[in-house]
């Protein structure tokens, strides 16, 4: 899958986000930004914190062995969440498919994002009804959520099933393990 053809093409055309302290990193000598609006005297809080969150990012890519390109940190997993919809899904044309009973705010943002929400319910043991799912598939589906463990019922889905649709599904897969270390682990 390249992701890039998933990405909406006014997101491919915007250019990031650059701070003063981004533009001037090569100064080896500690600045003041007075664009910025930061005092100029040093008390611990006087400087805004790094928005590319470069120390942070390095620590997990170390810690987790993956590059610190792959790495998105947001305030919270709706805000993560909100990126994904305005990054991928186009307002009022892009549909998702979710999986309920599950977490609410796939819905909400859903809604105010301008996006529809295709709800296909889990099966009686509370796993994913892979053909239902892969059957509300059409040409302007951009995403499956799977929450695993799933957030109210408390279970995580079959490894076949998450396999499955990740195999047929072409669009992105957003796996939400926000409740991973709660659920029991699998020995052996």
């Amino acid at each position: 899958m390249n992701l890039e053809s998933l990405i909406r093409e006014n997101v491919k055309k915007l250019s990031p986000y650059s701070s003063a302290r981004d533009e001037f990193e090569q100064f080896t000598k500690p600045m003041i930004y007075l664009d910025a609006n930061e005092n100029p005297f040093s008390n611990g809080m006087n400087r805004y914190p790094d928005p590319q969150q470069k120390e942070l990012k390095a620590i997990i890519a170390d810690r987790n062995n993956t590059p610190k390109e792959n790495i998105l940190l947001g305030n919270g997993s709706d805000e993560v969440l909100d990126l994904i919809f305005r990054a991928f899904c186009e307002p009022n044309q892009d549909n998702i498919i979710t999986l309920p009973p599950t977490y609410g705010m796939y819905g909400v943002l859903a809604n105010i994002n301008a996006i529809k929400n295709r709800e296909v319910l889990l099966n009686d043991e509370f796993q994913p009804n892979v053909e239902a799912i892969l059957n509300a598939v059409d040409a302007n589906t951009k995403i499956i959520f799977l929450c695993s463990p799933n957030n109210p019922t408390g279970n995580s889905f079959t490894d076949s099933s998450v396999i499955k649709i990740l195999n047929q599904f072409k669009g992105l897969v957003i796996i939400d393990e926000a409740y991973i270390d709660f659920s029991k682990m699998k020995v052996g």
